[in-house]
C-alpha cells in the first residue's frame, strides 16, 4: 500500500497480518507506535520510568506481537480487539518486567548476592540496549535444561519462594531446593561481574 492510502484505522493492516505477514505489524508499530508509547508512558510510575522506558516495552510489544502474526494466532478481527490485543500485551510486558525487578531487589538471604548481582546487570545493559534486559533473562533461562529448571526460575524471579514453587510444580520442597542449587550455581557463573558484559 503506498503512503497515500494509509488512514488513522489500523483496519487495513489487520487483514495482513491475520494472514501471516509480518510486515505489516512492524508497519503497524512504525504508523501507530507514538500513540502506544504515550499510552505505556502514562502507566509507568516515576520508579519504573527509571528502569525502563515506554521504547524498551514497544521493542517488547513488537516481539510479542510478530510471533502472534507469525504462528498465526492473531485473532483479532476489528481494529477495536486489535487496540485490546496491543495494550493487553504492554500492559503484561509493564507488569512482567516490574514484577522481576522488585522481586530481585527484594531478595534477601543467600539468594540475595545473585539477585543483586543480576538486578546490576539488567540495569547496565538497559543503558546500552532497550531490549538489554529481556535478552539477559532469556539467556539466564536459556542456560538451564528446558522444562523443570526453566519453571522454577522464572518463579523465583517473580518473587516466589521455595515452597510456593514446589507446591505450583507438585515437587518436594527438597527437591526444589536441589535444584535451586545447580540453578544457582549456573547463573552465578553467568552474572559474574564482567561475563557477558
Amino acid at each position: 500500500m503506498g503512503p497515500l492510502e494509509v488512514t488513522e484505522d489500523p483496519n487495513f493492516l489487520l487483514t495482513r497480518m491475520r494472514s501471516g505477514d509480518r510486515e505489516a505489524a512492524a508497519e503497524f508499530l512504525d504508523r501507530f507506535g507514538s500513540r502506544i508509547r504515550r499510552r505505556v508512558r502514562g502507566k509507568l510510575g516515576p520508579g519504573m520510568r527509571r528502569l525502563f522506558d515506554s521504547q524498551e516495552i514497544l521493542s517488547t510489544l513488537g516481539r510479542r506481537l510478530d510471533q502472534f502474526v507469525r504462528s498465526g494466532r492473531l485473532r483479532a478481527e476489528s481494529a477495536p480487539e486489535l487496540w485490546s490485543l496491543v495494550f493487553t500485551i504492554a500492559e503484561n510486558a509493564l507488569v512482567e518486567k516490574s514484577r522481576v525487578l522488585r522481586a530481585l531487589e527484594a531478595r534477601e538471604g543467600e539468594d540475595s548476592p545473585l539477585a543483586h548481582r543480576m538486578l546490576s546487570r539488567l540495569r547496565d545493559v538497559e543503558t546500552r540496549s532497550e531490549d538489554g534486559p529481556e535478552i539477559e533473562l532469556d539467556r539466564a533461562l536459556s542456560v538451564l535444561e528446558p522444562g523443570i529448571d526453566r519453571e522454577i526460575l522464572s518463579l523465583w524471579l517473580t518473587g516466589h519462594q521455595h515452597n510456593h514453587i514446589a507446591e505450583s510444580l507438585g515437587l518436594a520442597p527438597t527437591a526444589v531446593r536441589k535444584r535451586w542449587q545447580k540453578i544457582r550455581e549456573r547463573l552465578r557463573e553467568l552474572f559474574e561481574p564482567g561475563e557477558g558484559a
